[in-house]
Formats: structure tokens, sequence, C-alpha cells
């Protein structure tokens, strides 16, 4: 952000994209720092990207809603016990394969939409 608010950020953020790229501004999720997280997602609705419109929004909300749970089970004391269900939680490597595989999905479909757009 180089020291900027959110708020200006945001703003910043919504003047580069434009409104025919804002639904991408979803990608941005996991690198919101956590503070900033409500007054983003806050900014998301107000300009009016929400989850669950179409391929590339989908998506993006799997990987956040992925994020979340893979944060609360490492954290409710499963690894704690010595568990050795290892089986049950996905690798990081894993999960970064899962997320450039949706990333790429969506870089596929963005180039078949301007293809019929130019056609």
């Amino acid at each position: 952000r180089n020291g900027a608010s959110i708020h200006e950020f945001c703003i910043n953020l919504r003047q580069l994209y434009g409104d025919s790229r804002k639904f991408l501004l979803l990608g941005l999720r996991p690198f919101i720092p956590e503070k900033d997280s409500q007054h983003f997602e806050n900014f998301l609705e107000a300009i009016g990207v929400k989850d669950g419109r179409g391929i590339i929004t989908d998506s993006f909300g799997r990987h956040r809603r992925a994020l979340s749970t893979t944060s609360s089970s490492t954290t409710n004391g499963n690894r704690a016990t010595g568990s050795s269900d290892d089986r049950s939680a996905p690798s990081e490597g894993d999960e970064w394969d899962r997320m450039i595989s949706d990333i790429s999905s969506d870089i596929e479909a963005l180039g078949c939409s301007m293809d019929q757009d130019s056609a």
C-alpha cells in the first residue's frame, strides 16, 4: 500500500482496474491484511463485486473459504494432540497447486470472453 490508508488504497485500486475489470479485485483478498479485510469487503460490495457471479468470482471465493477452513482446522488443537491424521488436511503444496489451477482456469475464461467481445 505504500503507506496509504486502506480507504485511499481501495480508491486507487478502483481507478487502476476500472469498471470492466473490477471483478479481478476478488483475487486480492488473500493479500489484504486481516485488520483491513472488513473495509476491503465493504469496498467490494459497494462497487458491486460479490461472490458467486460466474467462473472467476467462484474460484476466488473458493480460495478465500479454503484458507479460512485450513486456518481453523490447524488451530483447533488437532496438531497439538499429536494426531497423525495428516491425510485429512491438504499440504501447502497441494493448496498452491489448486490455487494455481483455479487462476489458470480463470485466465483461460477471460481469454475466451475477450475473443467473443472482439468478434
